[in-house]
């Protein structure tokens, strides 16, 4: 659905459409597909954080860790409060033997009101699949 609730007609042809597609595959399980759409979307809007955020999940999904934290990171950037990306960076972090950064994201994340038992376990979790 477009922004006035009508149909969106395909291919999308704004950033919004092609978010919104994205946000459709990533719902049906399929992180590549909404990554290619997410792309679309943040190359004609290269300062949303939403598209940002959801571009860098999309990646973390897929294992592409490097790019996952770039875009975590520009999410930062525009925004030092967003909890999530801090998270989700930490994650990556991880998941690639950058445990020193992660914990740093970890300690922001959690300032910044992220559950840390949550948080944990997912770190926990990606140390163990990292082994």
């Amino acid at each position: 659905m477009s922004p006035d609730g009508a149909p969106i007609d395909f291919p999308p042809q704004t950033a919004d459409e092609f978010f919104q597609r994205g946000l459709k595959s990533a719902q049906l399980g399929f992180p590549d597909r909404a990554a290619t759409d997410f792309e679309e979307a943040v190359w004609l809007e290269p300062d949303n954080q939403e598209i940002q955020f959801n571009l860098g999940t999309a990646y973390l999904s897929m294992g592409d860790f490097e790019q996952a934290i770039n875009n975590f990171t520009r999410v930062i950037a525009m925004n030092p409060e967003a909890s999530d990306a801090y998270g989700n960076r930490a994650v990556a972090h991880t998941a690639i033997g950058e445990d020193d950064k992660s914990e740093k994201d970890v300690a922001e994340a959690i300032r910044l009101g992220a559950p840390p038992d949550g948080l944990a376990a997912i770190i926990e979790y990606v140390k163990n699949q990292r082994k």
